[in-house]
């Protein structure tokens, strides 16, 4: 009997992992215009029952989607801030991890669901806790990561929102303004700086500027 109910359990689990995989597939796809529970549905190969089994309404599916997409965003960063010797650089790491969320296309349609939000009291009051939720976990992971290289904590959280900032107007400027902003410079431009907003402050910073990979050195105490 236990042994049947573990497998009744663990069909559901994949169930919902199908549907919450295809929803985010045809809303990065589609856009949030054209999203419905049919064309989900569909795309995870379940019928229109089983699917409003899990979820009954639109939003209770956009809801648990979002959620979804976000607790794999923490989880992949939480990887990523780890050290490891092949990529001993917690800034480069940052910056990889924060270009590839945002100029992800299920982070259009992140925008495009937050936008629809606005105009839905309903939805915005259940997806709001969700991304502020998300924000609050990436920011930790990547100020961590980066206080623990020896960075100032008041400065690492300070990189860590202007990168964000940053990139987000990238991201809208990018995908839906008529300009042509070259992305790669930009970026490169914004690592080179980096070490130098990390170290403000510091008695050395203006005449020492870091080089990325070099952290432990710099926290050895003299004889």
């Amino acid at each position: 009997m236990s042994t049947k109910r573990k497998t009744q359990e663990q069909r559901r689990r994949e169930t919902r992992e199908a549907v919450l995989n295809a929803a985010a597939e045809v809303l990065t796809e589609a856009g949030y215009a054209k999203f419905s529970a049919a064309r989900v549905a569909a795309h995870a190969g379940v019928s229109r029952g089983a699917l409003e089994r899990y979820f009954p309404t639109k939003n209770d599916l956009l809801i648990a989607t979002t959620e979804h997409v976000l607790d794999r965003a923490v989880s992949e960063a939480r990887l990523l801030a780890a050290r490891g010797p092949k990529q001993p650089d917690p800034i480069n790491r940052f910056l990889l991890d924060s270009e590839h969320f945002f100029f992800s296309p299920m982070y259009r349609g992140m925008i495009e669901l937050a936008i629809a939000a606005r105009s839905d009291d309903d939805l915005a009051e259940h997806l709001d806790p969700i991304v502020q939720r998300a924000r609050v976990a990436l920011n930790t992971t990547w100020l961590e990561a980066l206080a623990d290289a020896g960075f100032p904590r008041r400065n690492a959280e300070l990189f860590v929102e202007l990168t964000h900032y940053f990139l987000r107007g990238l991201f809208l400027v990018s995908t839906w303004l008529p300009y042509k902003p070259n992305r790669r410079a930009l970026l490169q431009a914004w690592s080179e700086l980096a070490p130098v907003i990390l170290r403000v402050g510091e008695p050395s910073a203006a005449n020492t500027p870091r080089v990325p990979g070099t952290s432990k050195g710099r926290r050895k105490k003299k004889a």
